[in-house]
């Protein structure tokens, strides 16, 4: 038997006895649990570990009280804070042990891409680690985002994923379409909200402009659910609608379970889904939200669609079940499918228009500039998909907001399925994989003056947005690399071009006057596996 393996028997033992005396005492918090496993895991790893490695692994933090300090940042959400003292220390890859695994962090754009796009690594490098989360909530990993790249149907599926979004051919127009007659009601909610009157000066001394202080949060998220919901099904969704309820309960609870601290707890004894308490529920919770998702979303789509005439996305992928030969294309598959466009298409958009929003509080000259570009190129009309070879600047803004925000800090982790050589260091089979966004985007060496928001950085010598080819826009991994580069970014892109574009067009974004203004420092982010900024407050001012 090999050591590493006696050590996680071990630790197995030693968390089955301490979830059962927890469970009948009913005196800990889950939290407390995880603190108290970690620590006994540690030493046990420790006590048998071999602590001699053939070749050379990349240097990072060893001993017990590293390994104590890794897993309490993965149990509270900051190990992005912790991954970037540890490249600060040790450089561009860093290896941490864990019992049973191997954690690297890949600290520089060139060792993210040549470790998860070169030809001689790529096949070994793209696999996804097995979780609980991704096991429970996928059925199996019959989906995209968490499938494997080995199963013959994962590529099929991936091709299914981009061609159901419809974002190419006749797909451009519907995708605006629907975005359009959303932004419109948007604009018209706006619209409706009760006027503010402000003591400052600003308002003062333009009488007369309408004012409204709203909760960007809420009215963000609610547009964009109902923007999801059109594309989802090809229905406009009316206010309170089932429909987007069931997508905002099933996206919270999907994200409960998918927490670190959850999902590592869950992965190490997924038994705890079977007893009473903090973790069943979780679990029940994710089945109940789901099962409602499904019934709304793709059981009634399946029962009143007409073949050959799709109404949204959900239609797109029965229509190719139809078509598929053989059974590979399974009612698990397209469910699989519909929860992986949910999932990637409501969070990050949501996340960086109120990421850019707040920036726009906080720096009004962007706005201005952004509004000066509108203004001279699309006037009074509706804005189009079309317009964005035209508004370079609102294109670097969106980047920028990207880059300095990072609020996908780690990405989503890959697994090495072979040893690999990266700069004559050898990376375990079976290791763990972060791209480290958050360190890399904030590198002097990949962005000069990285902490300065500088939307030109991404404009050339002519003001035009420099090509996704430039080395400059290379170093920006804001949707992944490789093979598991997130599908959708053109899409989620557009989406939030034509949010800002039409939202700006209309309305000055200006500082809360009943409320604080939310501050651009680390900690009005949420921390976790994605970061989240927390609820506040802006003023709408009517454009004149």
């Amino acid at each position: 038997m090999q050591y590493p393996s006696f050590a996680v028997l071990l630790c197995c033992c030693a968390s089955v006895v301490g979830v059962c005396i927890t469970t009948l005492r009913g005196a800990m918090e889950p939290l407390t649990i995880g603190l108290l496993l970690s620590v006994v895991s540690v030493v046990l790893y420790m006590l048998v570990s071999n602590k001699h490695a053939p070749y050379r692994l990349p240097p990072g933090p060893r001993g017990v009280h590293s390994l104590r300090v890794l897993l309490d940042a993965m149990l509270s959400g900051k190990l992005h804070l912790e991954a970037e003292n540890w490249a600060k220390q040790y450089g561009e890859v860093v290896l941490c042990k864990v019992p049973g695994r191997n954690i690297v962090f890949l600290n520089s754009s060139r060792a993210i891409r040549e470790v998860y796009s070169s030809k001689d690594r790529e096949h070994v490098t793209n696999d996804r680690p097995h979780t609980f989360s991704g096991w429970f909530t996928m059925h199996r990993y019959s989906d995209v985002i968490l499938g494997s790249p080995t199963d013959p149907r994962w590529t099929k599926l991936r091709k299914l994923f981009h061609s159901s979004i419809r974002f190419y051919g006749d797909g451009v127009e519907r995708f605006e379409s629907t975005v359009q007659i959303e932004l419109r009601r948007l604009t018209e909610r706006v619209l409706a909200t009760e006027t503010v009157t402000s003591p400052s000066e600003h308002a003062q001394s333009r009488g007369g402009i309408v004012e409204r202080e709203l909760n960007m949060s809420d009215l963000t998220s609610y547009s964009l659910l109902c923007v999801l919901s059109v594309l989802l099904t090809g229905e406009c969704p009316e206010p309170d609608a089932d429909v987007v309820q069931r997508i905002k309960k099933f996206d919270r609870d999907v994200n409960i379970l998918f927490n670190p601290s959850t999902d590592g707890m869950m992965t190490a004894l997924p038994f705890l889904r079977h007893l009473p308490g903090y973790y069943r529920n979780v679990c029940r919770n994710v089945e109940r939200s789901r099962a409602d998702l499904m019934d709304t979303l793709f059981t009634e789509a399946k029962q009143t669609r007409q073949p050959g005439q799709p109404r949204g996305i959900v239609d797109v992928l029965l229509e190719e079940q139809d078509k598929a030969q053989g059974d590979w294309l399974t009612d698990t598959h397209i469910q699989c499918v519909i929860m992986d466009t949910v999932i990637t298409a409501y969070l990050t958009s949501r996340e960086t228009l109120l990421d850019l929003f707040l920036y726009l509080q906080h720096l009004p000259e962007v706005t201005r500039k952004i509004q000066a570009e509108v203004d001279h190129s699309i006037g009074d009309r509706m804005p189009r998909i079309e317009d964005k070879s035209n508004l370079p600047y609102t294109e670097a803004v969106i980047l920028e907001v990207l880059r300095h925000s990072s609020f996908i800090p780690l990405g989503v982790p890959h697994e090495c399925r072979e040893a690999i050589v990266y700069n004559e260091m050898t990376i375990p089979k079976g290791s763990l994989l972060f791209a480290n966004t958050w360190v890399c985007h904030q590198d002097p060496n990949a962005f000069e003056d990285p902490t300065d928001f500088r939307p030109e950085r991404f404009l050339d010598d002519s003001g035009r947005l420099i090509l996704a080819t430039n080395p400059l826009r290379q170093n920006l991994l804001s949707f992944g690399a490789g093979k598991r580069a997130c599908p959708g970014e053109n899409f989620a892109r557009t989406r939030v071009f034509l949010y800002v574009t039409t939202l700006l067009q209309k309305f000055d974004i200006l500082p809360p006057v009943k409320h604080e203004l939310l501050p651009l420092q680390r900690d009005s982010w949420d921390s976790g596996a994605m970061l989240h900024l927390k609820p506040y407050h802006c003023v709408l001012r009517n454009r004149v």
